[in-house]
């Protein structure tokens, strides 16, 4: 028996214990309580499908970037504090807006350079502003949110704190990915990725990823344009 069932026959039975004036009151309540039960159910599965969503955009994303082996780099790890996604949407916003520009005038670079067809336009990015209003709240990785992943899952500190001890290689390098961005039809995602080491670290990029037989690929990449000329 299902809950929404189980609620109707317990309902049934409550009304048997009242006079008929109250019939249309229990009826009223046993139809509220099975808006919710289904409201909250499509809630869940929902929520459980994004995370599935968001689950092999990150693997496959780890995959096509071969962050498990990467040249020079003995070890790879997962930074557990998600990168956030605070101006995400802002910097793809500023790209889209100054994509026929003269180089020296883009605030961002993009590549392929040569891309026409923007997935996302300016309408569907301020769509996503409002769901993702809060998409600055921190987040951590773990297995149950990632599963079964090729590389480990490590703490900024902890990573650190090997590294000087002599536990693992200098040349390991932790990597800070953003929880995924979802286009509203969830054919297409935005990440933030960059990479840190004991020494230093390399600048944050954006990716745009689109769903593709099933698997996620990258087909845009935005990065900082060292070459921007305000005046």
């Amino acid at each position: 028996m299902s809950l929404s069932d189980s609620f109707e026959t317990y309902a049934s039975l409550k009304i048997d214990e009242h006079s008929p004036k109250d019939l249309k009151k229990y009826y009223r309540e046993l139809k509220i309580m099975k808006q919710l039960i289904i409201a909250i159910a499509g809630m869940l599965a929902v929520s459980c499908s994004t995370v599935k969503i968001e689950q092999q955009i990150v693997q496959d994303f780890v995959k096509e970037k071969n962050l498990k082996n990467i040249p020079y780099v003995n070890a790879s790890y997962l930074i557990k504090d998600a990168s956030s996604n605070e101006n995400v949407l802002d910097i793809y916003t500023q790209a889209y807006l100054d994509k026929n520009l003269p180089l020296n005038k883009k605030r961002i670079d993009f590549l392929p350079a040569t891309i026409k067809n923007w997935p996302l336009d300016a309408d569907e990015i301020d769509a996503l502003k409002s769901v993702y209003k809060k998409a600055n709240e921190p987040f951590f990785w773990s297995t149950k949110n990632l599963g079964s992943f090729d590389i480990p899952i490590i703490e900024k500190e902890q990573l650190f704190s090997k590294i000087h001890d002599g536990t693992i290689s200098i040349s390991a390098t932790g990597h800070i990915i953003s929880k995924p961005i979802l286009s509203l039809n969830k054919q297409y995602a935005i990440l933030k990725y960059s990479s840190i080491f004991y020494t230093g670290g390399e600048p944050e990029q954006i990716y745009l990823m689109e769903k593709k037989d099933n698997k996620w690929t990258i087909v845009l990449t935005l990065v900082k344009n060292y070459d921007y000329d305000p005046s």
